[in-house]
Parts: C-alpha cells; sequence; structure tokens
C-alpha cells in the first residue's frame, strides 16, 4: 500500500477574472500572493505558502521544455499553488500533491522508450519546439551530471529520449499501476533523467489520469528543493469548470 507524507500543494487553473478574487480575498486575509514568472516549478517550495504561476513563467526559462503548455488547454489560463485548500476555488477542478513512498515495479529499457514515442498519440502532441534543444543546453545537461557524479560517459541522445519517454507514459501508459478500476501511470526514469516534471504536476500533460506517480526533475529539485528520485502523487479532483 503506498502511503502519503507531510507534503502537500493544493493547485487551481482560473482565468483573469476569477484571479481578481482570489488577489482580493488575500489581500483582505493579509496574505500576499506570490508571482513567478520565471520558473514555473518554483511555487512547489514547501515555504511558498500560497503562489501564481503567470503564464509568462512558461516562456521563461524553461522554454523550450515547458512549450507543451502553449499547445494545451491551460494555456490561457493562470495557476495557483497554495499550502492549504482555497474555500472559493473549491468547485473547481483540483489537483492535490502529495510526497508517497511509492515504488515503481521497473523502467522501460532503450527499445521500449523508443517505442513509446513512436505512439501516435505522443507524436500528434508534441509541440515542434521541444525537439529544438540548442547546444548550450546539451552543455548544461553535462555541467549538471557533472555536479551530481553521474558514472559513465555523457549521452545526450539517450537522455532526451528518457525525457520524450516519460512525457510519452502520460500520454498513452505502458508503465501504470492498477488502482480499483484505472490506472496510475508513472515516471519511468530517476530524477536526473526526468525533464519539466512540472507539466505532470500540474497536469498539462495526463489529466485523462485521476492519479499519477512523478518524480521531481532536476529543475524541480534545483528551485524548488524537492527531494531527488521521490515519487510524488497526483491526485485530479475533478469540479465543475
Amino acid at each position: 500500500m503506498v502511503r502519503t507524507l507531510g507534503y502537500q500543494k493544493f493547485c487551481y487553473w482560473i482565468n483573469q477574472n476569477e484571479l481578481e478574487e482570489v488577489r482580493k480575498n488575500l489581500t483582505d486575509g493579509g496574505i500576499p500572493l506570490a508571482e513567478e514568472t520565471h520558473v514555473p516549478c518554483r511555487v512547489l517550495k514547501a515555504s511558498s505558502e500560497i503562489g501564481l504561476v503567470s503564464r509568462s513563467a512558461w516562456e521563461s526559462l524553461c522554454k523550450r521544455k515547458t512549450s507543451w503548455h502553449r499547445t494545451s488547454k491551460k494555456a490561457e489560463k493562470v495557476l495557483v499553488v497554495s499550502n492549504r485548500p482555497l474555500e472559493r476555488l473549491d468547485f473547481h477542478t483540483s489537483i492535490l500533491i502529495t510526497e508517497s513512498d511509492f515504488k515503481p515495479g521497473r523502467f522501460p529499457d532503450p527499445g521500449e522508450m523508443a517505442r513509446m514515442v513512436q505512439s501516435d498519440t505522443f507524436r500528434r502532441r508534441t509541440p515542434p519546439l521541444w525537439n529544438r534543444v540548442e547546444p548550450s543546453e546539451k552543455d548544461s545537461y553535462r555541467r549538471w551530471f557533472i555536479r551530481y557524479g553521474v558514472d559513465g560517459s555523457f549521452d545526450f541522445d539517450r537522455i532526451f529520449l528518457m525525457h520524450s519517454a516519460n512525457h510519452a507514459n502520460f500520454l498513452d501508459p505502458r508503465f501504470f499501476v492498477t488502482l480499483g478500476d484505472g490506472i496510475a501511470p508513472y515516471s519511468i526514469a530517476d530524477s536526473l533523467h526526468a525533464c519539466s516534471s512540472c507539466l505532470e504536476f500540474f497536469d498539462i500533460l495526463g489529466e485523462e489520469w485521476p492519479v499519477k506517480y512523478v518524480v521531481p526533475c532536476l529543475g524541480a529539485i534545483l528551485f524548488a528543493r524537492l527531494p531527488r528520485d521521490r515519487y510524488f502523487k497526483i491526485l485530479t479532483r475533478q469540479g465543475q469548470d
């Protein structure tokens, strides 16, 4: 049985009019709303009481990696992430993120990953910018791998395949656990080989699955201080929006 631990975040995708109401309610209660315009995952820091991810944040530091947001149903909304539920948004579809002790059965081998990224669903949904990796980004990954003491030769093509297969598994799941009459897909790589986990944390990818298990990527480790290789349970609660 998978247990949840102490960490939790409540997430809501809302429109501009709703945002103004949220701002007013928080201001009346003396609670500041910190706006994140640069790194979406930073609002996942445990110390962040409540934060807003503006639309511009998805076009900033991780622009290529988060380009999935631009073509998603959430592109015209903003994201509010809080340490506690927001009562006036309780009619909305909400995302509850909790730390868990989930352990995957296994990860796919390279041949399985290659087949995963050939999925019609993945190929249809992939934004063109995702595949345009600049040399400077490859160099950044090389430095990160040295920093974290990764053994073996650096092979970005292999790393990128893992990044893509990981997202593919939330669009067309091949690796999952069965929960009741449904399935819960999970990240198919460790934190150093995952990318843009914010897409799964915030239901940009995989919103069809009420439960997902997601590991933080390097960015979430660096900017949100989330624990490396720890799986988080993503529970989507359907509302009326």
